[in-house]
């Protein structure tokens, strides 16, 4: 399978290359080229003509790109910079992906959407995102609906996956103070990879959209949909050691 990536360079882009390459042909871009295996090609995502490029001939597409803030710019800079890469940028990918004939397109997204819920409530896969009113959630949940129309045009074309935060169990600092939305890089990784495999979802049937958290029993989130609907995926990795306390016992 040929499979592009945008946003390769991050953290979770590197780990899921490992992944990928030995059962795939990838093609991971980023806004910077950079070295490996497969070398990451320079791409940006709010160049039309650099994603006609990357998604030219590929059966998927995982849109991994977002940016961080940067110390160099205003606040306000970094918030046009943030709407503009998840906005536009999601658009140009779903767009072009489209138009190439790529049969999917697996998007990233963030359960920090659903921040406007009261901590001690168990939050189910159906409930509406209460994101702030901040440019990074905002672009978050709006590039979601991006992602929801043009699975309207085409059902089955999106997988969205709503990603807790990310941290590498394995190399975690055992001071680390506990967060009970963490999830496993590795385990993020594999959900991805799982994606990749299933052709179609549970409601919406027109377009795949999950929720992926750790499981322990401080978790804010229901994962009934993704653990046993048509994904049939469990995180690996629960944190136990945190959660319970243990880590420096």
């Amino acid at each position: 399978m040929k499979i592009a990536i945008t946003g390769a360079a991050g953290f979770l882009g590197r780990a899921l290359i490992q992944k990928l390459v030995p059962r795939h042909d990838v093609y991971p871009s980023d806004l910077e080229a950079s070295a490996g295996d497969p070398a990451i090609t320079q791409a940006d995502v709010l160049d039309i003509e650099q994603m006609h490029n990357l998604c030219a001939g590929m059966d998927r597409v995982i849109h991994l790109s977002c940016v961080s803030y940067q110390d160099n710019l205003s606040g306000e800079d970094n918030d046009t910079c943030t709407l503009d890469t998840r906005l536009k940028g999601t658009h140009n990918v779903m767009k072009v992906a489209l138009e190439a004939g790529v049969q999917n397109v697996i998007q990233i997204s963030d359960l920090c959407i659903f921040s406007g819920y009261d901590s001690d409530l168990l939050i189910l896969e159906d409930f509406l995102p209460l994101p702030d009113t901040s440019a990074i959630q905002q672009s978050i949940y709006l590039s979601e609906w991006i992602a929801r129309e043009f699975a309207r045009l085409k059902p089955g074309f999106v997988l969205t996956l709503r990603l807790g935060q990310l941290v590498d169990a394995k190399t975690l600092s055992p001071d680390t103070p506990f967060n009970p939305d963490w999830l496993d890089l590795n385990d993020a990784a594999d959900a991805i990879m799982r994606g990749l495999e299933i052709e179609t979802y549970d409601h919406p049937d027109h377009w795949g959209l999950y929720n992926l958290a750790s499981m322990h029993p401080l978790s804010r989130f229901s994962l009934a949909k993704i653990r046993s609907g048509r994904y049939n995926f469990q995180p690996a990795e629960d944190f136990r050691q945190w959660w319970r306390g243990e880590v420096n016992a």
